[in-house]
């Protein structure tokens, strides 16, 4: 959140210097930020930590390669390949994987160094994957898990905390005060539920991406049908208890990279046939529903906590019967979902097909009918989505500038030595009485929209973040993500003043409060949610 200040104060700062604003302004929200809180854009409500701690992704990717002593290994890289690290050590310690996915791994390392020692007896191996070289068969093995995190709601209770709004320049600035939702995390066991464990509605999915350049194809499908067995052996035999192989796929990838395109081909792994990945998936539960996986749909890799996530962005979009829900970078549909039953209506896009029509069968299969679904890139199809809606939306007081939200504050307050700041509100801004409004909302089928945003770690395409803060209809955006860098320079956008009256992109949002969620225990990252309004 100190970067989203810092970013609005730089911003200004040049505009100032290359004479493009004669007036560059400064929000109110920054002077209160520098002056209350050493920066930070809002009140950060605390980090909640993951209910699991331990063994909790439920997706675990790992590179089939060779370790140090050359022998072959599932696991992980453990350097850079452009600093000439290539060796690949086995997740054995690792503390966010799970054991089924530890078994699955170590099951495919045994069998591939038993074809590699020739223990088979067939005179013959398939290699691992060489990267320096670009060849061998052996790529990456990735298991999905669903129906194996323990429930969140049992351990997990909510409560309301007041949050203290009297000083605010935001929206609803003239309530003195408003509530939010706090999970209230239980005191039974300090080290958090246990990890992943199989129950009878467990699913596992298992692929297995290779090469298949310059290799026979008949020693491949004998190869493969061996490798399922193993592993199929393997689950059947696992502690505490077994578990169940729902698909054993295998990914055809001849690129540099393990990153495989959305479309790279699929076949069962016993069999050969062909597959395509919304013929296959697994199902999960989140947030007392039940959601379908295809083998390549983004979902969050911590059941447990994504649940505490998607609770906190719920309600601090804060939808009601006549609001229309925007779930940007919707995925398998998760989020918007949820919300479904709270809302008027809800639009996801997402650029995947594939989560596009694992979305259209969760609103299915969950009972939800108000609900579209938009295959497509959203700085493509979102300002066309505005276009339509916008007009459905009920007439109401826009959203203008006020003396709490542009003020003159000394320079020291601002961080901001050289620019100036007005005292009151520049001519020409909207008009923000009700005379004009339409009262008759009855005839409108939306009172408002609500923006809900879970981009990749790239963040917003600029396209959607013009869209969004031109149209005025959009009054609340709750923004989710995993890359502080982007998420503050996407907020700047939404929140920096343009032009001379500091409107000319539409009125600027305000930061409202924000919460990091600890989705990856034992890493560096986390999950933020950032509410902004105006």
């Amino acid at each position: 959140m100190c970067r989203l200040t810092k970013a609005i104060i730089k911003q200004s700062k040049q505009e100032r210097s290359r004479g493009l604003s004669n007036r560059s302004r400064v929000p109110g929200w920054v002077i209160e930020a520098n002056k209350l809180r050493g920066g930070c854009a809002a009140p950060l409500l605390g980090i909640i930590r993951s209910p699991v701690l331990d063994g909790y992704r439920n997706k675990s990717e790992f590179s089939i390669g060779l370790d140090v002593n050359e022998k072959p290994t599932v696991g992980f890289n453990i350097g850079l390949f452009k600093d000439g690290m290539t060796a690949v050590s086995g997740p054995e310690n690792c503390r966010h994987i799970s054991p089924i996915a530890k078994t699955l791994a170590s099951a495919l390392q045994s069998f591939i160094r038993s074809e590699n020692d020739g223990i088979n007896g067939n005179g013959h191996h398939l290699p691992v994957w060489n990267k320096s070289t670009g060849t061998g068969f052996w790529r990456l093995l990735t298991v999905r898990e669903g129906g194996v995190a323990p429930p969140a709601g049992h351990w997990v209770k909510w409560k309301r905390t007041p949050f203290d709004n009297k000083n605010h320049a935001g929206a609803d600035a003239e309530r003195e005060h408003v509530e939010y939702f706090e999970p209230m995390l239980s005191q039974k066991d300090d080290d958090g539920l246990p990890s992943l464990s199989t129950s009878s509605r467990s699913e596992v999915m298992v692929i297995i991406q290779v090469s298949l350049s310059g290799h026979d194809t008949c020693t491949v499908q004998k190869t493969c049908k061996r490798a399922a067995d193993v592993l199929r052996i393997a689950a059947s035999h696992a502690l505490p208890r077994p578990f169940f192989l729902k698909r054993l796929l295998m990914q055809v990838h001849n690129g540099v990279s393990n990153a495989a395109g959305p479309n790279a081909q699929l076949f069962d792994l016993e069999n050969g046939n062909t597959s395509t990945a919304k013929q296959i998936s697994i199902s999960e539960n989140l947030c007392g529903l039940r959601f379908s996986l295809s083998a390549t749909a983004f979902f969050q890799v911590n059941t447990c906590a994504a649940d505490i996530l998607y609770q906190i962005a719920g309600e601090w979009a804060s939808p009601h019967g006549r609001s229309l829900v925007l779930d940007i970078c919707c995925g398998t549909g998760t989020i918007g979902i949820t919300l479904a039953k709270k809302v008027q209506k809800v639009i996801g896009v997402d650029i995947v097909e594939d989560a596009i029509e694992d979305a259209k069968a969760n609103a299915t299969v969950n009972g939800i009918t108000n609900c579209e679904w938009i295959a497509g890139r959203a700085e493509n199809v979102l300002p066309s989505i505005l276009k339509t809606y916008a007009p459905l939306v009920t007439p109401s007081e826009r959203p203008g500038l006020t003396k709490a939200r542009y003020s003159a504050p000394s320079a020291e307050e601002s961080g901001s030595e050289g620019l100036s700041f007005p005292d009151r509100c520049h001519k020409g801004e909207p008009d923000v009485s009700m005379d004009n409004a339409i009262s008759d909302s009855k005839s409108y089928p939306f009172d408002d929209i609500v923006a809900i945003a879970d981009p990749p770690r790239a963040g917003l395409h600029r396209n959607v973040l013009l869209a969004l803060r031109k149209e005025s209809c959009v009054r609340r955006l709750v923004y989710v993500s995993c890359n502080p860098d982007t998420m503050a320079a996407d907020c700047a956008e939404l929140c920096k003043p343009q032009g001379p009256d500091g409107m000319s992109g539409g009125v600027p949002f305000t930061p409202v409060k924000a919460m990091a969620v600890d989705l990856f225990p034992h890493t560096r990252h986390c999950e933020a949610v950032v509410l902004l309004e105006r």
